[in-house]
């Protein structure tokens, strides 16, 4: 059965993805140590409750943010900071946009509200010819966990054997594999251009 359904991630596939910026970014609005925000806002667990769904909104998730950190600046200094990790690959997108064919195209990101709100807002071409944005927040589940991968094909309303899947994560290949997509591991553009083929 041939794919209709291309789905690709979004840090580390479609936007470069630096942590350690992002830290930086962070630290600088907050007035704390990096490794700081990162206890208190990743070891803590607090980032992977948001991709998970603990949180229903972007607004929710800057009030807690606010809350830990005691950061009183603006939203949007906030946004841009929490969000810094991600920088566009455009080469990526026109490749995509070269070699989907006829596929639907689909995004699959173990992500929260705030950044799907963010993201498309700062860059509003990266996310053009989407069918579907599919944050974790809203599956209740996060990739490599299969009951991501059976929420994501329930929204695609799509067989496993339909989808073919493109992730930078070794054990999100390996999960999806398991449960019949054809997977590709992201090495770059490259690797669009391999997905032209099947």
């Amino acid at each position: 059965m041939s794919h209709h359904h291309l789905v690709v991630d979004l840090g580390g596939v479609l936007f470069r993805f630096h942590h350690a910026h992002r830290l930086q970014r962070l630290a600088a609005a907050f007035s704390l140590a990096p490794d700081r925000v990162d206890e208190l806002l990743w070891r803590s667990g607090f980032s992977s409750d948001s991709d998970s769904g603990r949180y229903t909104d972007a607004a929710e998730v800057r009030d807690r943010i606010r809350a830990v950190t005691g950061f009183a600046g603006s939203d949007e200094l906030l946004d841009t900071s929490w969000c810094s990790a991600f920088s566009p690959d455009h080469s990526v997108r026109d490749v995509l946009e070269l070699h989907r064919g006829s596929r639907s195209l689909t995004l699959f990101t173990n992500n929260g509200p705030l950044e799907e709100e963010v993201l498309p807002r700062l860059y509003p071409e990266m996310f053009d010819g989407f069918g579907q944005l599919l944050f974790s927040y809203r599956l209740g589940h996060r990739k490599p966990d299969p009951a991501a991968f059976d929420a994501a094909s329930k929204r695609l309303g799509a067989s496993p054997d339909e989808v073919l899947f493109i992730d930078d994560s070794p054990a999100n290949i390996e999960a999806a594999r398991t449960l019949g997509w054809t997977a590709l591991r992201f090495r770059g553009p490259q690797t669009i251009e391999q997905a032209g083929c099947h």
